[in-house]
């Protein structure tokens, strides 16, 4: 099934571009229970930011609303430019 709000997502990955590379090295291993909003909190010291981390890794999440207890997630440096775009888009995407 597809998301409604993944095409609005899919929008983000072409207007952002490398806006949110993968660090080196850096490297989170989802728990179980755990969302992108959580480790986006933990990670990157703001939930809302949480899209940065599916586009890091959108190459093993297929549906950005599920991650799975031992999934390797790269964590990304965001820049601080880009983050007012994945602040909306999260505001966007988390409404829908």
């Amino acid at each position: 099934m597809v998301r409604p709000w993944l095409g609005g997502l899919v929008l983000l990955v072409a207007a952002l571009g490398t806006a949110a590379e993968p660090a080196e090295g850096r490297t989170h291993t989802v728990q179980a229970g755990e969302t992108l909003w959580q480790i986006a909190k933990r990670t990157v010291g703001d939930a809302t930011l949480w899209p940065a981390l599916y586009l890091a890794n959108r190459d093993q999440i297929k549906d950005p609303s599920r991650v799975y207890p031992g999934q390797q997630l790269a964590i990304p440096e965001i820049d601080p430019q880009r983050a007012p775009e994945l602040r909306r888009e999260a505001a966007t995407l988390t409404t829908q």
